[in-house]
């Protein structure tokens, strides 16, 4: 093309003139100019994708040093609340003497609050975790009816001071190989959220049953429910969904995006069913490898 151009640039004028030859030397132009758009083009091109190969390494680096700082400052926020909630709970069992009702009260506020920030903490580092790829699943053979029933039997004293039935299906078979402390904190976020949503005089139903090569956990309340709003934002962090605890119990905005997380790292999945006012439906769905009692 540059050859060609050099061609005509030293032709004699009076040669160009013929309507072919104006033709030609036109579409030339405009091909010289489509190669040279072109060239530009592709060096803007380069410069776009090394901008954002060097945005996406500052972010990545911020991103972990972030997981870093929040990791550091958990950990020494950490032990000394727990510290709080011991020394608290000393004094609610008078281990160091008689109390008066309005002390009690005092320490009791203390206790709660140090469990609530505890709480919160803990559900802070196992987001940073995840999203720094630093938390694993330490799977092993588990009697998963028994790990429900066990987690349920603790949730009835919770079921009853509310007012609450809970009801429990379970179908029992074989060992089950999962993470079952990950597992613990699905149950009992779904468990907890059926009793702190729902109002007194109502029932709660647990089941687990096999289906295929699947266990399908599910906690049904009579709730308030979710509203289509609520069900878009279900999953994220530090989410305030329009329903409130019945009894003003603390809400993190974490725990459903945490168990979220464990249920995928195990490859399973979620599904809801809820209406506003008719109450919610989770079911949780694991894949199993699965062994013989016997």
């Amino acid at each position: 093309m540059d050859l060609i151009l050099e061609k005509i640039c030293s032709t004699d004028p009076s040669e160009l003139k013929t309507p072919l030859i104006s033709s030609l030397i036109s579409s030339v132009m405009e091909l010289s100019a489509v190669k040279k758009d072109d060239r530009i083009n592709h060096e803007l091109f380069k410069k776009l994708v090394l901008d954002y190969s060097f945005a996406e390494r500052k972010l990545h680096e911020a991103n972990q040093f972030k997981n870093r700082m929040i990791g550091m400052t958990a950990h020494d926020l950490r032990n000394p609340l727990i510290s709080i909630r011991g020394l608290s709970e000393l004094l609610l069992d008078q281990n160091m003497g008689p109390l008066s009702e309005e002390q009690k009260e005092f320490v009791k506020v203390i206790n709660d609050a140090s469990r609530h920030l505890i709480d919160l903490i803990n559900e802070i580092l196992d987001v940073s975790a995840f999203e720094s790829g630093k938390l694993t699943i330490k799977k092993e053979w588990t009697d998963f009816s028994k790990l429900v029933f066990e987690r349920i039997r603790i949730f009835s004293i919770q079921a009853d001071k509310k007012n609450i039935r809970l009801e429990c299906n379970l179908e029992h078979f074989g060992l089950v190989y999962l993470d079952s402390s990950r597992i613990i904190q699905v149950i009992d976020n779904f468990t907890s959220n059926a009793l702190k949503f729902s109002p007194g005089g109502s029932t709660v139903k647990v089941g687990l049953k096999k289906e295929g090569e699947k266990a399908v956990f599910i906690v049904s309340d009579q709730g308030p429910g979710f509203t289509k709003d609520d069900k878009a934002k279900l999953f994220s962090e530090f989410t305030r969904l329009s329903a409130r605890p019945t009894a003003g119990e603390h809400s993190t905005g974490l725990g459903l995006s945490i168990t979220k997380k464990i249920i995928e790292a195990h490859g399973g999945t979620i599904s809801l069913a809820s209406e506003p006012g008719k109450g919610s439906a989770f079911s949780v769905f694991l894949p199993i490898q699965e062994i013989n009692n016997g």
